[in-house]
């Protein structure tokens, strides 16, 4: 199994469901990948953030909570869980807490994004005042999805929640998932 991305985002994933899945939501955890089922523990594996994990195993982790939870948004609601739960591990927060402010966030996003994944090269087109452009260019070799995509953009607007600060209000003006070459 290729390493692709951190699994504090399938632990994002598990901790959402436990959350607001009335049920049992085991069925997530079958089937991913063969290293992964014939661990004794895959949840566990699943929920250290140190361990990685392929583009392809989250993809059908989303899909598989998406279908469950019958709500396309699924994977922004559980990024923005993340960052309002606090679910982020010690080493993470002290990571995004050391940016302390959307300009500084926004400024070392692929920094940030490199801690957590390598599916994608973040570009910061422009800084201006309260506004900024950037755009996510997916790496087309891994199995991207919409999933990962929605989730990104709940972790871009909650993540100032981490320090106490505002969520920030995001547009996209192009998606790469709808044909464009980058979102």
């Amino acid at each position: 199994m290729e390493k692709e991305t951190s699994c504090i985002n399938s632990r994002a994933i598990l901790d959402y469901m436990k959350e607001y899945y009335q049920g049992d939501y085991s069925i997530i955890l079958k089937n991913l990948d063969p290293e992964i089922d014939a661990l004794s523990d895959p949840e566990s594996f699943l929920r250290d953030p140190h361990n990685w994990i392929s583009c392809t195993v989250v993809s059908k982790m989303y899909e598989r909570a998406r279908l469950m939870l019958n709500d396309e948004m699924a994977a922004f609601k559980m990024a923005c869980f993340a960052f309002e739960k606090s679910s982020l591990g010690y080493a993470q927060r002290i990571v995004v807490k050391a940016f302390w402010s959307i300009k500084k966030l926004i400024k070392n996003a692929q920094k940030i994004n490199d801690k957590w994944n390598r599916n994608k090269r973040v570009e910061v087109v422009e800084i201006k005042g309260n506004r900024a452009v950037m755009r996510l260019f997916w790496n087309a070799q891994m199995d991207v999805t919409k999933d990962i995509c929605l989730y990104n953009q709940g972790a871009y607007t909650s993540m100032p929640l981490s320090w106490g600060g505002k969520p920030i209000n995001l547009k996209e003006e192009c998606c790469y998932f709808e044909g464009a070459p980058y979102c």
